[in-house]
């Protein structure tokens, strides 16, 4: 009857656990939704084992408690691997999160159990205990992981931001460790009503700061992509500056072109009434080249994608770089200029320095842009020389340590428009797709002419 009532309590806890935990991170599934809440099935009954093996007291291998603990962390860090896509210290955080408000619950409930006694036996008043703490429990676990972790999941936080964070909930599962197990599990310690405060205290303290860490995680994953997005828009200015010059640039040279073309002109007719045919041909090439070089291309009706490709088509003929443009985005598509900057932005510049990093063999640099139906279709093709670095599905920076910057703020806002971005590579070629889905009402009145 005590091993059913430490059951049936372990069993219970842990599906709030997991539907808390697990739920919201739906979005990042490895599998399908049956193969994942197997594997949670899996993770539930090898915690029930572990339990009644290692930590029930007086009972099996709990001299060995020690080691179940880590056997029970190794174990659910593997499932939360096979089960979704996070980094491993991503998850190794998760785990232990999940791991100090669980026992944090059972504790209390342990403690009550002995010191506010039921007529009943000690692990069905430790079942009750836990039932009504969990129940007391629920909102906070929703609000930290349904509200909290789900912001988290939806900014795709770089993998770098967890690299010390997971150190939170280790050391406070070490100061419970050795506080509440070695007091209130080995030691056959007496017991009063203080004790019962001081686990509910230690429980909303532990529960507190993981909050304010998943607040921190944010405010500071927020602050990153301000940081960005200025440095975006700083660049659009400054191409838009230069292309401003060359504007003017441009504009005075066409003046001077206008001014002179009467003399030459004049020159001409003089040498054709002479019917020097020959002279008018040589003259008429000397003249083409002059002309021609003061056309204007313009690469994209959509003023901020035209002012970003030709800055790079500038970089990429200047560095000896292949690049070919066909892009054909209204002036109005129905996505905001910042939003278009991120993406045109990184992709054409990874793409860039790609290629100016390429030791040998031609570089080559294709954009495709077009708008089909209410969606924006983006391809950006480029060779490269570098070791393409991924891991666990995130591509990790060429240019520092951690993940790269450039392609997470792509999918941030392909995921905005309920899209995708996907990157291909090989050893010779790169190629980001990038698929936005706009709404009519968002576009404009030049786009519906693009079909």
């Amino acid at each position: 009857m005590d091993l059913v009532c430490i059951a049936l309590r372990v069993t219970i806890t842990c599906i709030v656990f997991a539907c808390v935990v697990f739920i919201p991170l739906k979005s990042r599934y490895k599998r399908n939704t049956m193969q994942t809440w197997f594997l949670v099935s899996l993770l539930i009954c090898i915690t029930v084992t572990v339990t009644i093996l290692f930590l029930t007291s007086d009972r099996y291998f709990n001299r060995y408690s020690t080691f179940g603990i880590l056997l029970w962390i190794t174990l659910a860090v593997i499932i939360f691997q096979i089960s979704v896509r996070c980094s491993r210290l991503e998850t190794l955080f998760l785990v232990l999160v999940v791991l100090n408000l669980y026992v944090n619950i059972m504790v209390v409930s342990k403690v009550m159990g002995k010191v506010l006694h039921l007529p009943f036996s000690y692990d069905f008043s430790k079942l009750i205990y836990a039932m009504a703490v969990l129940v007391l429990y629920i909102p906070l676990l929703i609000s930290l992981f349904e509200n909290l972790y789900r912001r988290v999941i939806e900014m795709n936080v770089s993998s770098s931001l967890w690299r010390f964070i997971w150190a939170i909930p280790a050391l406070t599962y070490l100061v419970f460790y050795v506080k509440f197990i070695s007091d209130y599990w080995k030691k056959p310690v007496q017991m009063g009503t203080e004790d019962v405060i001081f686990t509910i205290l230690w429980s909303f303290t532990t529960y507190a700061l993981f909050w304010v860490t998943l607040q921190m995680i944010i405010q500071t994953h927020e602050g990153i992509s301000a940081a960005e997005q200025t440095k975006l828009i700083t660049l659009q200015l400054r191409m838009q500056e230069a292309q401003y010059e060359k504007l003017l640039e441009n504009i005075e040279k066409t003046k001077r072109l206008r001014h002179d073309w009467r003399h030459h002109l004049m020159t001409l007719n003089g040498i054709a009434e002479s019917g020097d045919t020959r002279e008018v041909r040589r003259y008429l090439k000397e003249l083409i080249p002059e002309y021609g070089a003061g056309k204007d291309i313009t690469l994209c009706r959509n003023h901020v994608v035209d002012v970003i490709l030709q800055h790079y088509a500038g970089m990429a003929e200047n560095c000896g770089i292949e690049m070919e443009v066909a892009a054909d985005i209204p002036q109005e598509p129905g996505i905001p200029d910042t939003d278009l900057c991120i993406i045109f932005g990184n992709l054409v510049e990874n793409a860039a320095e790609a290629c100016i990093g390429q030791k040998e063999g031609a570089r080559y640099i294709k954009v495709s842009a077009r708008m089909k139906g209410r969606q924006l279709i983006i391809m950006v093709k480029n060779t490269h020389g570098n070791v393409i670095d991924k891991r666990s599905g995130i591509f990790y920076s060429t240019k520092h340590e951690g993940e790269g910057v450039g392609l997470p703020s792509v999918r941030k806002v392909a995921e905005k428009y309920q899209g995708i971005m996907k990157a291909e590579y090989d050893k010779s070629y790169f190629t980001a797709y990038v698929i936005l889905n706009v709404k009519d009402e968002q576009r404009g009145p030049d786009t519906a002419a693009v079909k």
